[in-house]
């Protein structure tokens, strides 16, 4: 169960009624955060064509059910590549680029890097060059593997989150594969990444349908820092015991 201690939260809300398509927007998502139910899809595109020889497609969750589709599309292909999570009987991950599919083994993957609180990272990366993907999913990541090796991507790339209930933040995609160090500066950190070259959360066009919420994102109340005084006045009490 997750845990929900020190969550602080502001219950203001953008509400698209079921059955209703909301317009393209666009804005700075920073300390935003979509709420989906099911039936619901969340939407972002590209604001120019992108020519893609490679990706790295990240996001933050907060889910129960492991299932769900991510698809990215572009001018040039409306299959494009797609992630689809495990189900209930079939511990997989699938990465599909372009009509060729690779698995990942959900309990074959090894520690990485930690975790943003209380999110749950979700990130892929693929070259087309080598056609080499790895999954960086919970901190862990997957082993690489080669699908859909050569082909390119070009045009207006829209990225579609569908099959999806709970929560998605801080979606990102790249038109290359990230280094290990900027992939570090995403999961771990939280900042000193690179800007998204095709899809970025501060500047982005989004659009939703069915019951989904644009709302704040939640936020872990700050520790109070020791002043110098109170930190010296513990030092005193600790030489004396």
């Amino acid at each position: 169960m997750m845990d929900w201690a020190l969550l602080s939260m502001c219950f203001l809300a953008v509400v698209i009624p079921g059955g209703q398509s909301a317009s393209w927007q666009k804005g700075n998502l920073q300390g935003q955060m979509f709420s989906v139910m099911s039936g619901g899809e969340v939407r972002f595109r590209s604001d120019a064509p992108s020519n893609v020889t490679g990706l790295t497609v990240c996001m933050r969750v907060l889910i129960e059910k492991l299932y769900y589709r991510v698809q990215l599309t572009f001018g040039n292909s409306t299959d494009g590549v797609s992630y689809t999570g495990p189900f209930s009987t079939v511990p997989l991950h699938y990465l599909r680029v372009e009509g060729d599919t690779v698995s990942f083994e959900k309990f074959s993957m090894t520690l990485s890097f930690e975790q943003q609180w209380p999110w749950r990272n979700r990130c892929f990366t693929w070259e087309s060059s080598s056609g080499m993907a790895q999954l960086w999913f919970d901190s862990t990541m997957s082993i690489r593997k080669g699908v859909g090796r050569g082909q390119v991507f070009f045009g207006q790339a829209e990225l579609t989150i569908s099959g999806f209930e709970g929560q998605v933040s801080d979606v990102y995609v790249w038109g290359s594969a990230l280094s290990v160090k900027h992939l570090y500066c995403y999961l771990a950190l939280g900042h000193s990444f690179p800007p998204g070259s095709v899809l970025d959360w501060r500047s982005v066009q989004y659009s939703t349908s069915g019951y989904a919420l644009l709302e704040p994102t939640y936020v872990r109340p700050f520790l109070q820092k020791p002043t110098r005084r109170g930190k010296h006045e513990r030092e005193r009490g600790l030489r004396r015991d």
